[in-house]
């Protein structure tokens, strides 16, 4: 069997086990959040804190090493569009976190929702700034 034949094959398995492995990490993650909310113990929260934080780790190194196989760009999410696509987003979360606040009958509820929003908002701030870095870059790149 041609060498270069034997390699893609073995790319294709690669990348099939890995993306078997990504949905694992997913499914996992989407537990351990759906667990977290019943958790009332600080110990065992913090278990479940570094469950997710691992899993997110991982799911971002499985990632890198698919769309290397892909061969695709590790900045390809990186365009004024797709920027442009979270900042909507993060805006729709925003107003929806900001309405379901006011529609809160506790108190403790409204200003954790509140919270979320403004976490939203500095997202949406940051996206900012990164396309603002990303066009930058992109006209310095095409005046070489």
């Amino acid at each position: 069997m041609d060498p270069r034949l034997k390699q893609l094959e073995r790319q294709q398995k690669l990348y099939s086990l890995l993306k078997e492995q990504h949905d694992a990490e997913v499914k996992e993650l989407m537990h351990y959040m759906s667990v977290l909310t019943t958790v009332e113990n600080n110990l065992v929260r913090s278990y479940v804190h570094s469950l997710l934080s691992d899993g997110l780790r991982h799911i971002e190194y499985i990632s890198r090493i698919m769309a290397d196989i892909e061969g695709a760009t590790r900045s390809a999410a990186l365009t004024k569009k797709g920027i442009q696509e979270s900042i909507a987003d993060e805006r729709q979360s925003r107003d929806a976190l900001l309405k379901c606040a006011e529609m809160a009958d506790d108190p403790e509820t409204a200003a954790l929702l509140k919270s979320i929003s403004v976490d939203e908002e500095h997202h949406i701030r940051i996206l900012e700034h990164l396309a603002e870095l990303v066009e930058s870059a992109a006209s310095s790149a095409s005046v070489k």
